[in-house]
């Protein structure tokens, strides 16, 4: 951890801690979450330089409160951050509020967290206006996986074709609830397809288009070749593909089947090792019998060989 500049106490009750890129402020209670938290921070800035040429002029702030009175009491003059919300970020002012209370775990507080700091990124790294949906679907790739449940919502998502067009993610997300929870994980998929398609090196170069001026359609059109329509129909496509097919391999006939499959595999395999097991005693069995003969052979030899000579 070579990169740490300050570490230091503020009172007996008060923690501030400082790195090149970051300052964290907290209860001292909260000291190893929040120390947790900045190493977190330290990665992903590490981790967006490899797709974004970005510079931080100034240090990103961020507090973590422990209890929601606390949280509250953090957030900027006249902002109020929903009572729901486990963090809240203002890009403009480098400011992220994290509420560290027990009712929300550390995991949840960091995929919070990355989340919220890859907005900051994006904001404050040019003037050009960024799509909601690469916004959102560039900070959700920065937390972890969404695991089971996100997993079943992709396969419903893809199998019901509920995608929603970017066009319609432009500007911002739905109300509707069910649609909000489509948009974001329309959002989510799309940029992560579009970064297999392009790579950490293309996105580079997409940023470096934005940077200058040019709207994001220009931009990956310049690095993929293909227009933002095109790379969605292929988006489409491929998540029908990779997502759709999955109810029917896990359908309980198709789990009948794959379990007598299994069941001939494993009898075919031991008859086949008993096969062998057999073959190799037959042959040490025959081996001993030639030993035998050739033993009693000798001692015949041996027998006639002193009558003679008597």
């Amino acid at each position: 951890m070579n990169w740490l500049i300050l570490l230091f106490l503020i009172g007996a009750s008060d923690f501030r801690y400082e790195t090149e890129h970051f300052v964290i402020e907290s209860h001292s209670d909260l000291k190893k979450l929040s120390i947790s938290i900045i190493e977190t921070a330290e990665e992903q800035y590490s981790r967006i330089k490899r797709m974004m040429p970005v510079e931080l002029s100034k240090k990103i702030n961020i507090k973590v409160a422990n209890s929601m009175d606390e949280y509250e009491a953090m957030q900027p003059e006249g902002m109020k951050a929903p009572t729901w919300s486990v963090g809240i970020a203002y890009p403009k002012r480098r400011l992220i509020v994290l509420r560290g209370d027990p009712n929300h775990g550390p995991d949840e507080i960091l995929k919070t967290f990355r989340h919220e700091l890859a907005h900051i990124f994006l904001y404050n790294y040019s003037e050009v206006r960024i799509p909601v949906w690469f916004s959102e679907g560039f900070s959700m790739y920065f937390e972890s996986e969404g695991g089971i449940l996100r997993s079943f919502s992709l396969i419903r998502q893809a199998f019901a074709n509920e995608y929603i067009d970017i066009d319609k993610l432009e500007d911002g997300f739905p109300d509707n609830p069910v649609d909000i929870h489509n948009a974001y994980l329309t959002s989510s998929e799309f940029f992560s397809f579009l970064l297999s398609r392009i790579n950490e090196e293309g996105l580079y170069k997409v940023f470096e288009y934005i940077k200058e001026g040019n709207d994001i359609r220009f931009a990956i059109f310049r690095v993929s070749g293909k227009t933002l329509s095109e790379m969605e129909l292929e988006f489409k496509k491929s998540a029908r593909f990779r997502y759709a097919w999955l109810p029917v391999i896990t359908s309980s006939t198709t789990l009948w089947i794959l379990l007598t499959l299994f069941f001939v595999y494993v009898f075919i395999i031991k008859q086949r090792r008993t096969d062998l097991k057999l073959a190799a005693m037959r042959k040490e069995e025959e081996q001993l019998l030639l030993e035998m003969l050739n033993s009693e052979n000798s001692d015949e030899v041996k027998k006639q060989n002193t009558r003679y000579l008597n």
